[in-house]
């Protein structure tokens, strides 16, 4: 038995997770079931091929099938009944995890195997089916067409479900079970109808499947989504069935041109899949293209008005499309630009990018929609500590420039130390930050690195985060994603109130870990997880170690650290010498601010998040230049610490997380100071 796993991630709706299995069942050798043809309807309804198709079909010669199921926990508790219709033997099973819609997953897994024949199940896979129709399912026909006892006809607005019956009948697309040539199945379709909107559009009779039944019971299994369409100034407009799961939303896009729209498909065919209903006006669009009205890539189609406005014209025509909407929007999505500027709303959410940052904005497809409604609630500030290392400092400088902030302001503080040379303050001084304001701080009494770090930031609410960066650091262009990302999943998420303890987001991936007491030991992760069994070793993680290589720290915590500090320097509860934490490095670390607080993460249990990307790919990385702590730099130390930084264009991905999004909280393994995997109770 073949029993794989890929990833395993939460779902929405009713199921607490969805897998897709799977399941490789040989096709026996045996005459072909009686299919039987009404001549009537296949006339009527210009059925003539199909009838010819499926009238002289053969059963596919003996080979393999492939059964793509969706399953919970539970049932997989009883895998073994659902399964012994499918086959006489015991049938090769591959589990697939899947985040998000369990249709969505099915074909997202059907594009997957290497058989010429599909059987595509829902969760009731074969219950209440006939033994006759089983076998039909079973034994496909070696047809073009989807087949199956249950079919849904008509267009759009005008749906209606076919009755199973032993007369083949046509569809405009088929609802599980049926079977199907692999090869129709080329593309990943978010739900039934696409993918018999795909198939038909590939044949001249226009036909999404064929229906036929024998003597299968009615189980209540129709259920059509509806859709409404109006004409409005000749622009159509197509509203999704309004939700009331409070967890989907209405996002309006206002865009230029379709260029613009074509950089955000990943976005908005994230955003579809999860649930949410898309408006899209293209308010200065004049090529032909705007005949299209759809624009498709291979995973969904997306739907838009356009308007050929231009100058002080485009405001008025937003204004007056946005005021037709029949549903107040949560979410509007707009160009950084005059055009739109004068866009306001008591109710939703505006997030303004800037152009050129388009087309890295596919992160924001993993987000909830009650993080999207934070959007604008965290305040980011970043704060620089520098003293004598101005080539350091530039190369830091040039990384934060080349960062993408989305559209968000950014403060920016320099801190410098009262040894600071000539150089340093001169590239202080003339640095242009275009995100936010500056400030710059001189020490006036060289002070040492623990209170130049400590005293860098101050939060001023519990919706500031600071992060921290000492000059010899250097940035992924889109370290702010990974950090505005984290902050909304597990500050503001719906796992906020499970979060307390998590007192900060690492930038930089460990690749070793220091605090074992006979030195440092190299790590990774992956492997870690691999040989304890973690689902999926991609996953981020909680660890109690502190990062000073590139981290947004929180809020509370920092106060809270301040106060520790501040007590622990004084002596008023214990003396300087007492170890805290036993069998740890730190303790040596006298004049570090990392000893103080790892003390105090380890009296609270408190962790921080850490990413986990293929090859050490990281957000941050360190240069391990001379300074306070460094006093030698050998070619294989500081290869021990670089790592290579997410590019842009780099083949690695801020989405290549187990299920394309940050975990839920209560699925991050947890590590401790040493590096070994703890129980959340023991951090």
């Amino acid at each position: 038995m073949l029993f794989s796993r890929r990833k395993i991630c939460r779902a929405r709706w009713l199921l607490l997770f969805l897998f897709v299995l799977y399941i490789f069942v040989s096709i026996p050798k045996q005459d072909p079931p009686l299919q039987r043809v009404d001549q009537d309807l296949a006339r009527s309804l210009d059925f003539s091929r199909v009838v010819l198709e499926l009238s002289e079909a053969h059963v596919a010669e003996a080979g393999s099938l492939t059964a793509v199921l969706p399953v919970t926990p539970t049932s997989l508790l009883t895998l073994r009944n659902a399964l012994s219709p499918l086959s006489d033997h015991p049938p090769d099973v591959s589990l697939y995890p899947w985040n998000g819609n369990p249709i969505a997953g099915v074909l997202h897994a059907a594009t997957q195997p290497s058989t010429k024949w599909l059987l595509l199940l829902d969760e009731t896979d074969l219950s209440g089916l006939s033994d006759r129709t089983r076998e039909m399912l079973l034994c496909p026909v070696a047809s073009g067409l989807p087949n199956g006892p249950r079919g849904v006809t008509g267009s759009p607005g005008n749906l209606s479900c076919e009755a199973p019956s032993p007369e083949t009948r046509p569809a405009s697309y088929l609802l599980p079970p049926f079977s199907l040539p692999s090869s129709l199945v080329q593309e990943i379709y978010k739900d039934w109808s696409e993918l018999g909107h795909a198939i038909s559009r590939s044949r001249e009779d226009q036909l999404g499947g064929a229906v036929r039944g024998f003597g299968d019971p009615d189980s209540n299994w129709c259920n059509i989504p509806q859709s409404r369409t109006s004409i409005h100034a000749g622009v159509t407009e197509i509203f999704a069935p309004f939700q009331d799961d409070p967890s989907s939303g209405l996002f309006v896009f206002l865009l230029p041109d379709i260029d613009d729209l074509r950089l955000l498909l990943q976005l908005l065919c994230r955003l579809q899949q999860s649930g949410h209903s898309l408006r899209v006006l293209l308010y200065s669009e004049s090529r032909t293209v705007l005949r299209m009205r759809e624009i498709y890539n291979s995973s969904c189609s997306v739907q838009y008005d356009a308007t050929r406005n231009t100058g002080r014209h485009i405001y008025p025509a937003i204004y007056d499309w946005l005021h037709r909407m029949e549903r107040e929007a949560d979410i509007i999505f707009t160009i950084n630009e005059p055009a739109t500027q004068p866009v306001r709303s008591e109710r939703a959410v505006i997030i303004r990018i800037p152009r050129d940052n388009l087309p890295y904005v596919d992160w924001m497809g993993s987000l909830s929609l009650s993080e999207w409604m934070d959007w604008h609630v965290p305040q980011i500030q970043v704060s620089i500590i520098t003293q004598d290392r101005p080539q350091s400092l530039e190369r830091l400088l040039s990384s934060l420039t080349r960062g993408r902030y989305f559209g968000d302001s950014v403060s920016l503080r320099m801190n410098l130390e009262q040894s600071s040379d000539f150089e340093t303050i001169r590239i202080v001084g003339a640095y242009q930050w275009g995100h936010g304001t500056v400030f710059t701080h001189r020490r006036v009494v060289h002070g040492g690195l623990l209170p130049a770090v400590v005293e860098s930031w101050y939060p001023h609410s519990n919706d500031s985060y600071g992060v921290l960066l000492e000059d010899d650091v250097e940035l992924s262009p889109l370290f702010y994603a990974w950090v505005k990302m984290g902050i909304l999943r597990y500050r503001y998420g719906g796992a906020r109130s499970e979060t307390a303890r998590l007192f900060g987001i690492s930038l930089y991936q460990q690749k070793n870990i220091e605090l074992h007491p006979e030195g440092r030991k190299a790590f990774d992760p992956r492997k870690l997880f691999a040989r304890n069994h973690i689902l999926d070793p991609s996953t981020p993680y909680l660890s109690q170690i502190p990062c000073s290589w590139g981290a947004v720290y929180f809020p509370e915590h920092w106060r809270e650290f301040h106060a520790y500090l501040a007590d622990r320097l004084s002596e008023t509860t214990m003396e300087i010498e007492r170890i805290v934490v036993p069998n740890v490095r730190s303790n040596n670390w006298t004049k570090s601010w990392k000893k103080y607080f790892i003390e105090m993460v380890h009296l609270r249990g408190y962790v921080m998040l850490y990413p986990n990307y293929e090859g050490f790919v990281s957000l941050s990385t360190n240069h391990l230049e001379m300074g306070s702590h460094v006093k030698d730099r050998p070619k294989e130390k500081q290869e021990m610490f670089r790592l290579p930084l997410m590019e842009l264009r780099s083949s690695i991905h801020l989405l290549d997380l187990p299920g394309a999004r940050l975990p839920e909280w209560e699925a991050l393994p947890v590590l401790n100071l040493t590096g070994f995997l703890i129980t959340r109770d023991k951090s």
